[in-house]
């Protein structure tokens, strides 16, 4: 059974809300909200479509015909622009409304409206198509879907999804507390429904080395309902210090397939995919990360990190990125020591947080040098200086508990946007902070605020319609799904 998922920004829920909560009678009011509609068949995992809301258009004054606090009734011609939108440019059209009097579900009369509308729908734009329906009522969320084919047929969602700070989640399967859970101490110092969400979400981890693996058996640990794990890499006995859940007899093995099956065997509820892949290069591993509600970030490649901030924008994802960075100097008696050593947590909602490029996380010339090493292995660093080619970013020896500690804080960092408890000193910001391992501080670099930027200031590849995946021709044509 396909259970889907809806996502919207924090904007548009404040557009939605304005706009529900206006009449000057408490009449019901009704909007439109556009979705873009991601169904990708993830092996290991059920199926389970994500909406993601690209326009919310408010009914205009005299598009509804009659209203009450129980009711709403409009004209259908004010809407047939949209309907042709929606066939145009591979939209799921979506009919949201409120209940002022506070009756806590959808109604007969909702009933009514739902399938006048998706009638309109089908003749329009034909039977292959989905429609969402959501109220807001008594401060919440509902939503249900209804196919062309079954009309009749409605599919209660997974969740709700609102990105914002706190993160909001509506419709979630709710459960009691158990004293002797595995989440039950994560329950008692954050409430039941904080452990209810985390089963609700699928998360991405991008990277399953030393901070990718403790993160993804961190999340597993806590409850979290679905993960995809994505690395392109072969463990190498060098890995051992730092990456959770291998032994020897894993050496030679993808590092994803080894996190699924070290997950599988402790028999956690979690259901995991792995995927041995560059998200760069294959269009299935993109598909897999878009399908995910939040995004781990754990690899040290300067291409994969930027498709990731790309992607955060274009599919609406929270996205925490962690990097580890210092320098190894030589004492007097020859011997190495650390001179310094941090890790970093970033924190990016598609509407909040500076992007990677703006922290310094990424820059173009580290992304030209990296693609110039996969070309030639055996690049000369003078060659690379001739083509003005400059390696950089973080870069630091793999040190266990350095890598454990860092994926500690971007876990709990998941944690505090969905319960919120980190008190943050003015000198931090919540977006980036860094933590140094050799003089024990946090802190945080100064806030670029680039205007130009397209990515965090500009907001272009916000839910950006894509002819190609990402807009990039080499990762093909995203799936039409209406």
């Amino acid at each position: 059974m396909n259970k889907p998922r809806i996502t919207f920004l924090a904007s548009q829920e404040r557009e939605l809300l304005g706009h529900l909560q206006s009449h000057p009678h408490g009449h019901e009011m009704a909007a439109v909200v556009l979705f873009r509609r991601l169904s990708h068949l993830i092996p290991g995992l059920e199926e389970s479509d994500r909406y993601i809301a690209v326009g919310v258009i408010p009914f205009e004054k005299g598009w509804a015909t009659n209203s009450s606090d129980s009711h709403i009734s409009f004209e259908l011609k004010y809407l047939r622009d949209l309907f042709r939108q929606c066939e145009e440019e591979s939209l799921v059209f979506g009919f949201v409304h409120n209940h002022p009097g506070g009756y806590p579900d959808f109604s007969h009369v909702d009933d009514g409206n739902e399938l006048t509308l998706l009638r309109a729908l089908t003749n329009r734009n034909g039977k292959d198509i989905h429609f969402v329906a959501m109220l807001w009522t008594n401060n919440s969320w509902k939503a249900r879907i209804r196919y062309g084919h079954q009309p009749e047929s409605v599919q209660l969602v997974r969740h709700i999804l609102v990105h914002g700070r706190p993160l909001k989640l509506y419709e979630y399967e709710k459960t009691e507390f158990a004293d002797e859970d595995i989440t039950a101490r994560h329950a008692a110092a954050f409430g039941q429904p904080f452990v209810d969400k985390l089963k609700s979400l699928r998360v991405g981890v991008v990277g399953a080395g030393g901070t990718g693996s403790p993160t993804a058996l961190l999340l597993a640990r806590a409850g979290v309902g679905e993960l995809v794990v994505i690395d392109n890499d072969k463990l190498e006995r060098s890995n051992l210090n730092r990456v959770r859940g291998a032994g020897l007899d894993d050496v030679g093995k993808n590092k994803a397939q080894i996190l699924k099956d070290f997950i599988a065997h402790l028999k956690l509820p979690t259901n995991v995919a792995a995927l041995e892949s560059l998200i760069d290069q294959d269009p299935a591993a993109l598909d897999a990360l878009a399908s995910c509600d939040v995004i781990f970030g754990c690899t040290d490649d300067q291409i994969g990190r930027e498709v990731l901030n790309t992607a955060l924008y274009a599919y609406a994802q929270p996205y925490i990125d962690m990097g580890l960075g210092g320098q190894i100097a030589e004492d007097a008696e020859g011997h190495p020591y650390l001179r310094y050593h941090h890790g970093r947590i970033s924190t990016i909602l598609p509407e909040s947080g500076e992007c990677l490029f703006c922290q310094g996380v990424i820059k173009d010339a580290w992304i030209r040098h990296q693609y110039a090493l996969r070309q030639n292995p055996n690049l000369a660093a003078e060659e690379a200086r001739e083509r003005y080619l400059v390696g950089g970013g973080e870069q630091a020896p793999g040190v266990g508990p350095f890598t454990s500690a860092t994926a500690d804080y971007g876990v709990a960092t998941l944690f505090d946007l969905i319960k919120p408890f980190r008190k943050f000193p003015g000198e931090l910001r919540s977006d980036l902070f860094i933590v140094d391992f050799v003089k024990m501080e946090f802190q945080s670099r100064a806030e670029r605020n680039d205007t130009a930027c397209v990515y965090c200031q500009q907001r272009a590849y916000l839910v950006v319609h894509e002819k190609y995946r990402l807009n990039r021709p080499i990762l093909g044509k995203p799936n039409v799904a209406l």
